[in-house]
C-alpha cells in the first residue's frame, strides 16, 4: 500500500481512557514544556470527532532505520529518523494517494489523515490496529520490522475489514532499553519522563540544558536511538527502500568539523528537507556545546 511496510485497519470508537490517560502523564509533568499536548486532550480520547460518521482507521507504519555511520571520528550523533528525508512530508503524500484510491472506491466517504498532528494517540491506535505491542520504551514494536518506523493514519467514514489486535506483549522480562537509557528517562509504565529525554532536551527543550545531564548525553546532538539500539526485536532491523525517505543531503557525511564551522546560511540549505531543520540552527549550536562541555563565548 503506496510503500508502507505494515498497514492495519481499526474500528473507529471513543477511547477516553487515552485522554485519561494522556492526562495523567501531563499532570505529572512529564511533557515537560510541550503545551501543546494539552491542546484537545477530549479529543484525543474520541477519535470518531475527528471524521463525522468515521468508521474506520487506518494505520500504516513505513522503516527508517539506517546504520550510516557518521563520518570521520569523535563526530556527533543524530538520530537515524532525521538521517532521512522529514517524514511528516512523506508520510502525508502516502496517506493523501491513500485516501485517493479510498475516494475511488467508495465515493461518498470523508476520510482525514494524520502524520504527528492533530489529536490522535498515535501509539495506542497503531496497536489497536494489529501493529504491534507497546514496548518498555513506550514506542510501538512490530515482531518483523522492529520498532524503528514512522506512524501515519487515516479516519474514514468507510467501513472496512478490521485487523486482529490481539499482538501479545513479547518483552517479557528484558530490560534492556531502560537500562540503556543515558538519563533515566524512561518510566515504569511505559511511558517517557520528556525532562529528562535526550530526544526531547536536543530537539524541542528550550533555554539551557540542565547541568545534571552534563556528561551524560554522550555525543548526541539531535534526537537519541539507544533505547531502540539494544532492543532484541531491533537485532535484524532492515534499513529502509523507499526512495522517497531519501534526504536531499546525507547528514552522516557531514564531518565534526563540518558541524563546528556550519553557518546559519548554510544550515537552513542543507536541512531544508531534514527534521533537523525545525530545531534550529542556534538550538543545535548549543547542544554541540553542551556534549563538548564549552560555553558559547569559548566558540
Amino acid at each position: 500500500m503506496e510503500g508502507f511496510d505494515i498497514a492495519g485497519i481499526a474500528q473507529a470508537l471513543p477511547h477516553h481512557e487515552d485522554s485519561q490517560h494522556i492526562g495523567e502523564w501531563i499532570a505529572a509533568g512529564k511533557n515537560g514544556s510541550m503545551g501543546f499536548l494539552e491542546r484537545s486532550l477530549e479529543k484525543r480520547g474520541d477519535i470518531t470527532s475527528l471524521v463525522e460518521g468515521a468508521k474506520s482507521v487506518i494505520v500504516a507504519g513505513l522503516r527508517y532505520y539506517s546504520n550510516a555511520p557518521s563520518a570521520g571520528t569523535d563526530n556527533y550523533f543524530v538520530s537515524r529518523y532525521a538521517r532521512v528525508k522529514d517524514y511528516h512530508q512523506v508520510i502525508e503524500e502516502k496517506l493523501n494517494r491513500v485516501q485517493k484510491i479510498i475516494k475511488k472506491e467508495v465515493p461518498d466517504a470523508l476520510s482525514r489523515a494524520f502524520c504527528d498532528a492533530g489529536p490522535v494517540a498515535e501509539k495506542v491506535w497503531a496497536i489497536r490496529a494489529g501493529l504491534g505491542w507497546r514496548g518498555k520504551h513506550s514506542l510501538v514494536i512490530n515482531k518483523d520490522i522492529g520498532s524503528f518506523f514512522f506512524l501515519g493514519e487515516i479516519v474514514t467514514t468507510a467501513e472496512l475489514l478490521y485487523d486482529n489486535a490481539s499482538a501479545r506483549d513479547r518483552c517479557g522480562d528484558c530490560n534492556l532499553c531502560v537500562e540503556a537509557c543515558p538519563t533515566g528517562a524512561i518510566c515504569g509504565d511505559r511511558t517517557i519522563d520528556a525532562r529528562r529525554c535526550i530526544a526531547y532536551l536536543t530537539i524541542e527543550h528550550d533555554g539551557s540544558i540542565p547541568e545534571e545531564f552534563r556528561g551524560k548525553t554522550e555525543r548526541i546532538i539531535y534526537g537519541c536511538d539507544r533505547c531502540q539500539e539494544v532492543c532484541p526485536w531491533n537485532k535484524k532491523a532492515v534499513p529502509y527502500t523507499d526512495k522517497e525517505l531519501i534526504p536531499d543531503f546525507p547528514v552522516t557525511s557531514l564531518t565534526r568539523k563540518d558541524w563546528l564551522s556550519l553557518t546559519p546560511d548554510e544550515f537552513k540549505k542543507i536541512f531544508r528537507s531534514s527534521p533537523v531543520k525545525r530545531t534550529g540552527f542556534e538550538k543545535i549550536r548549543r547542544n554541540i556545546d553542551f556534549v563538548d562541555h564549552r560555553s558559547p563565548d569559548d566558540r
